[in-house]
């Protein structure tokens, strides 16, 4: 008997690829992005009609992104880094034109068959995620006791969405003194906005209190930024700095 995926997966006609080619799959998106072609950084991309979802896809040399050759590269910082901001340009674009799930950094299949067998299987999942947060944004909320140089530098996938926990859970701020209560007041108000939040490890940063990627549907984006300008001011005499990074795409929830 067919198992839940086959039955659920759509029904493909048959497609003529690139010869010799390995597929990055860069993003599950809306049916209405099929055909579209993009140009990111130098490299094309485009989008082909999968049953009722479109894939982002990038053509590229087999032997450049095999399984050991990506595992070698992976301390390279400026080859991740151009790979980084080749997927977030990509879904950015990709997002004017209708709801996008990104993938996760480097989801590269060696064959285009390959390809085809596993967005099969993976049909129903995709779709169930692009439904849920195809519309979605992400925010990170940063606060430091103390000045505090705006985060940033390497890719935003690097630096937040590979190393977000799989935790919401509050920060466990020692004391009460008026800067912590202010912190741990700051957590519960943008936590009550998001629908999920996922913590980001301070890693050593001198004087950082928090840090969250908090999912938020598009109209509430705007509602956690006032939330905070407000609470800038409030914290302004306690020497707390706060940041919200831009809007992106949900890269940390996938």
């Amino acid at each position: 008997m067919a198992n839940i995926a086959s039955r659920n997966a759509p029904l493909v006609r048959p497609r003529v690829y690139p010869a010799g080619r390995a597929v990055v799959v860069l993003a599950a998106c809306a049916p209405e992005l099929s055909g579209r072609r993009l140009a990111i950084e130098g490299r094309r991309v485009q989008a082909i009609r999968f049953g009722r979802l479109a894939l982002l896809l990038s053509f590229v040399d087999g032997g450049a992104y095999a399984a050991d050759e990506i595992e070698r590269r992976r301390d390279d910082a400026a080859w991740l880094a151009a790979e980084a901001r080749l997927l977030e340009g990509a879904v950015e674009r990709a997002r004017a034109h209708g709801a996008v799930l990104p993938m996760r950094l480097l989801t590269v299949f060696a064959h285009p068959e390959t390809l085809e067998e596993s967005a099969r299987e993976q049909y129903a999942r995709w779709s169930r995620a692009l439904a849920r947060l195809g519309n979605k944004r992400e925010c990170v909320v940063h606060l430091y006791a103390g000045p505090h140089a705006p985060p940033g530098g390497s890719p935003y996938v690097l630096r937040v969405a590979q190393r977000v926990s799989r935790t919401g859970r509050p920060p466990a701020l020692k004391g009460t003194s008026p800067l912590v209560e202010h912190a741990r007041h700051v957590w519960r108000e943008c936590a009550a906005i998001a629908s999920a939040t996922r913590r980001l490890p301070a890693a050593g940063e001198r004087g950082a209190l928090w840090s969250a990627a908090m999912l938020l549907d598009e109209g509430t984006v705007e509602v956690l930024a006032r939330r905070l300008e407000r609470s800038v001011a409030e914290a302004a005499p306690l020497g707390i700095t706060t940041y919200l990074e831009t809007p992106r795409a949900p890269f940390s929830f996938v």
